[in-house]
């Protein structure tokens, strides 16, 4: 009767290669799962911002007529996206003159950057700055100031 040997050669190159296979697994995954976490947090804060510059252009705030002592939730709008040049300037007052309150009502934990220009460039103000070092998300809409047409870009910064 022949007993079955296990040859040392083969079982090493056997190990080998069932640890190879085992970490090429392994690091695929890893690398799924962060591309996945990346592109979820990525899609909240698009979505956050879509939200927050929707909110900023087509509604009124609260209360209706809100100045910096009593808003609660900040709107720019007269009317769908026709601005209240009267709100315009109490937001851009309140984000230069404190800028952490302003970001609290109108994103929470994000910062943000806000500027209103016309189609020829010239600015009417802005909140804040874009960094470059960090992930931005950007949102253009086109709104009416004043009987004019105005560029309102809008960015939250993670």
């Amino acid at each position: 009767m022949k007993k079955a040997q296990v040859w040392s050669l083969d079982f090493i190159t056997s190990v080998v290669l069932f640890t190879l296979v085992i970490a090429m697994f392994f690091f695929a995954w890893t690398y799924v799962n962060t591309q996945s976490e990346q592109q979820r947090f990525f899609n909240d804060i698009e979505k956050a911002a879509l939200s927050v510059s929707d909110a900023l252009v087509r509604t009124k705030g609260m209360p209706e007529f809100w100045n910096p002592d009593n808003v609660k939730i900040i709107g720019l709008a007269a009317d769908e996206n026709v601005l209240n040049s009267t709100k315009v300037g109490y937001f851009f007052e309140m984000g230069n003159a404190d800028y952490n309150r302003t970001k609290v009502l109108l994103v929470g934990t994000y910062d943000f950057f806000f500027e209103i220009k016309d189609l020829n460039g010239t600015s009417y103000g802005k909140i804040g700055t874009k960094p470059k070092e960090r992930i931005t998300v950007p949102v253009t809409r086109y709104c009416i100031l004043d009987n004019r047409i105005v560029k309102v870009e809008f960015a939250l910064i993670a």
